[in-house]
């Protein structure tokens, strides 16, 4: 199977996120359990939230091998204005998804493709397409029921086919200020919800920000805050009654989410003492940081796979952003490395393209992991 022109098909499936106004995945599972089950796996689809399913399809390994989980999501961002169609160049391919994440999908399938032709020794293989990624991670969270036990994962996101074992959590968070309102030419009657929002946003730079630059981790670099959406008001002659801020707490490995809701909190205590009144939702996505040991088996199995196709010395590092990776490591308890073709430069932009080469080599790279994690036999643990 052509990894390249398994991810041109897919690339062409509209798999747009639904909080996104897209149509979501069910078209892109049905035709990938639909190829699966044509090669003889065993498929299913479980629901996870409105109709939308992941697919789970399995290729069974050596007796007593162990088990790799091999993840990436299908749902994709929005288009661009003006949308982004598929091209196929020389060495690249366009199109929505290419990069993040259909590219590492494709290159999941082709490996499972070739292994089962291949009558080699290797692990039990699991590939897992997975819902909602781009939202609120529900596919992954749902995923950690609906998986068999495994003993590593490694989930497909852009990494320019570099290992990656820690990176950063996150919180979203969603804060509203309340006032009254009233006629702007008798602005006095009235209280500023949005006067109230700016003075959250100030209390935030001044006094957490500053924190969090101390709390850089080597790998997946510093702790952030970002006040990312605001929005207040109805009309330019009315006092605003009421303020919304959106914001994206990035958690460094190491950091407690409680933690990082309580420090935020103590600076709306502190605004509220003063009289603005606000309110705190809780988080709508809290996912924590990853960090798998360097010494970890299924580390060093994705160094040395890569290493094997590359034919140079690779170290797993960290990334900044966040991956379907907190919920199977948190939540589940899998120990995960995240690896795929692409940069995660190209990845939502509105030219978005997968280098074709480094597709054909993710292929290769995820068959040889799941043929060497059977040498890992005796030093495994079971992740459940």
């Amino acid at each position: 199977m052509d990894p390249v022109e398994l991810l041109e098909e897919l690339v062409g499936v509209d798999s747009v996120n639904p909080a996104m106004g897209g149509p979501g995945e069910p078209e892109i599972v049905g035709r990938l359990a639909e190829l699966l089950g044509d090669l003889g796996l065993e498929v299913s689809t479980p629901q996870v939230v409105d109709g939308r399913r992941n697919l789970l399809a399995t290729l069974p390994g050596t007796s007593s091998a162990p088990t790799l989980l091999l993840e990436a999501h299908l749902d994709t961002v929005a288009m661009p204005e003006g949308g982004l169609a598929v091209g196929r160049t020389e060495d690249r391919l366009v199109g929505r998804g290419s990069c993040d994440t259909k590219g590492s999908a494709a290159a999941m399938v082709a490996a499972m493709a070739e292994l089962l032709g291949s009558g080699d020794e290797r692990a039990t293989v699991v590939f897992a397409g997975v819902a909602d990624e781009e939202d609120r991670m529900l596919g992954s969270r749902a995923l950690v029921d609906q998986l068999p036990p495994v003993d590593g994962a490694v989930i497909g996101e852009p990494t320019s086919l570099e290992p990656v074992r820690v990176h950063n959590g996150l919180a979203r968070i969603a804060i509203e200020t309340h006032g009254r309102a009233a006629h702007t030419s008798r602005a006095h009657l009235g209280i500023n919800a949005i006067s109230a929002a700016s003075r959250v946003v100030a209390s935030l730079d001044k006094h957490l920000l500053p924190r969090l630059t101390a709390r850089a981790h080597p790998l997946a670099g510093p702790a952030l805050l970002t006040p990312a959406v605001i929005g207040g008001g109805v009309a330019p002659n009315i006092v605003p009654d009421r303020c919304r801020i959106s914001l994206d707490r990035r958690l460094a490995p190491g950091e407690d989410p409680d933690v990082a809701l309580a420090e935020i909190d103590e600076l709306l205590d502190g605004l509220r003492e003063r009289g603005d009144l606000i309110t705190r939702e809780p988080p709508w996505l809290l996912l924590e940081a990853v960090e798998t040991p360097a010494d970890h088996p299924v580390v060093r199995l994705a160094e040395e796979s890569v290493e094997a196709v590359l034919g140079r010395p690779v170290t797993a590092g960290g990334v900044p952003y966040g991956t379907d990776a907190s919920n199977l490591s948190g939540v589940g308890g899998i120990p995960c490395v995240v690896l795929g073709p692409g940069s995660i430069d190209q990845a939502h932009t509105d030219d978005e393209w997968v280098p074709l080469e480094e597709v054909r080599r993710a292929a290769v790279v995820y068959a040889e992991m799941a043929r060497r994690f059977v040498r890992h036999r005796a030093e495994r643990g079971s992740a459940r």
